[in-house]
Order: C-alpha cells, then structure tokens, then sequence
C-alpha cells in the first residue's frame, strides 16, 4: 500500500483509492507516481482479474494539484511537461489496462479526475457525484486525454460545450448523456463497481485486450476492422481460451481461463 493510493484485493477485484482526502484527491505529481505503480503492479497480479478506481473521502478527485510554490520561468516548461508526461502515462495505463477498470466515483470529479474516470471501461457513479471539465477555470488546456475520450462518451458536439462551458454536471444529467454507465446510491456504490468489474472479467483475457485495444480507435474504417479480425482472429482461436470455452459450453460448465 502506498500512502497516496490504497491497494486493496476483494476477491478478485482490486480496488485503488486515490487516498489524499484533505486535498479530495487532488492529482498530485506523488499520486500520480503511486498510481502508476500500483497499476502496473496489479496488471502483473495473477490473483485480480478486474480493477476498480476509487476515491477516499467522498470524492473522486478534485484534478490536478495547482497549489504549491510555482517555478521559476526558467524551469517552468520543463516542470510542466514532466507532470504532464506522468499524468499521461497513468491514463495510458487504464486505457490500455489488460484488465477491465471500472471508476466508482462520487462527489468531486473534476479536472483530470474527470478525465482519469472517464478512461475507465465502465463509470458507476453515486448520486451525489459532480463532474467538470475545469480545465479553462484555470487557464490551462484540458488535458489527460479527456480531448480524446471525452467526445467518444458523449458526442463531440457536446463534448465540446462542456469542455469550453467548465459547467457542471450532476448525476442525473450524467447517466442521461452517457457520461456515466451507472447512478446508484452511495452506499452501493463499491458494490456495484465490484460487480460490474467481474461480469466484465468473465470475459476471456485475451479476447477482452483485443476488444479494448480495437474499440480505443483501431477501426477507422469498415476495412480496418475486417482487417483486424483477420489479423486476430486466428491468433486466438489457437489460444488455450478458446479451446476451454468450446469445451465448457459442450459440458454446460463454465470456462476457466488462463489468459494464454
């Protein structure tokens, strides 16, 4: 356990806690580098299958931590592009996670913790979540890669007004335009992430790596795609995976994957 990210296994499900509630979980440079290391550490864990994303304290993430002594000129460029560089690698990371990640946030999501939630393969958010593009706020460009996922959750047109707006947006209205899969209850929420996490988990490894890494925009066209399934589609049907789903369904059972 890092002090900035709790790591904790249910099961099979690990469960992440952006753990700075005093800051409500501001995204600071220090998290970021423990997030990337508990990810890359449970993407390696034979024993979790799927990850969920959480934040202490009744927020997900207020965004990027702004406080703190400014640099001086000379160095401010390269103090910037270094944050920015490892903000970037922790959303590569949960885009490209073999594992399904699931984001359960609640209170604050703003900024790039907005864009950190919406890398996640499924969003289960409490109704008393609050989301906001605060990037213009503070003068500064959205970043994190919410330019890009943003627009494939909602549209560009709206993606686009709530980027330039920074206006908020609860729950309801959330769910209602695809910023979030799910609003339930607070007190559900870890459970219904948990959930979602291992229906998304039955799916075989191997086949679920192909399926993110193609839906991230690796089919641009209808010929892209078919020649992607030309290209996987007999890799994996040699896998160990394949053969163990045939023969569960043969024997009404259910498969038992090795991710091989």
């Amino acid at each position: 356990m890092n002090e900035l990210v709790a790591d904790r296994l249910e099961g099979r499900v690990a469960i992440l806690t952006l753990d700075a509630p005093e800051k409500m979980n501001a995204i600071s440079v220090e998290m970021r580098e423990a997030l990337i290391v508990a990810l890359q550490r449970r993407f390696l864990d034979d024993e979790c299958s799927a990850i969920v994303l959480t934040g202490a304290g009744g927020n997900f993430s207020s965004g990027g931590d702004i406080k703190g002594a400014r640099p001086a000129p000379e160095a401010l460029a390269r103090t910037m592009r270094h944050k920015l560089g490892r903000l970037q690698e922790m959303v590569r990371l949960v885009m490209s996670s073999p594992k399904p990640m699931i984001a359960a946030v609640e209170g604050k999501t703003f900024g790039a913790g907005m864009s950190l939630a919406v890398a996640c393969d499924v969003v289960v958010a409490s109704e008393s979540a609050q989301f906001c593009a605060a990037f213009g706020r503070v003068g500064l460009l959205p970043d994190a890669g919410i330019l890009y996922t943003l627009p494939r959750r909602v549209g560009a047109a709206r993606a686009q007004q709530l980027l330039l707006s920074a206006r908020s947006v609860e729950a309801p209205e959330a769910r209602e335009i695809g910023l979030v899969d799910h609003v339930v209850p607070a007190t559900d929420l870890l459970s219904r992430a948990c959930t979602e996490a291992q229906q998304m988990a039955s799916i075989a490894p191997l086949a679920f790596a192909a399926i993110k890494s193609l839906g991230s925009g690796g089919c641009a066209t209808l010929e892209d795609a078919f020649a992607e399934e030309m290209r996987l589609q007999p890799m994996l049907a040699m896998t160990h995976d394949y053969s163990e789903a045939r023969t569960a369904f043969a024997e009404k059972r259910k498969p038992q994957y090795r991710g091989c």
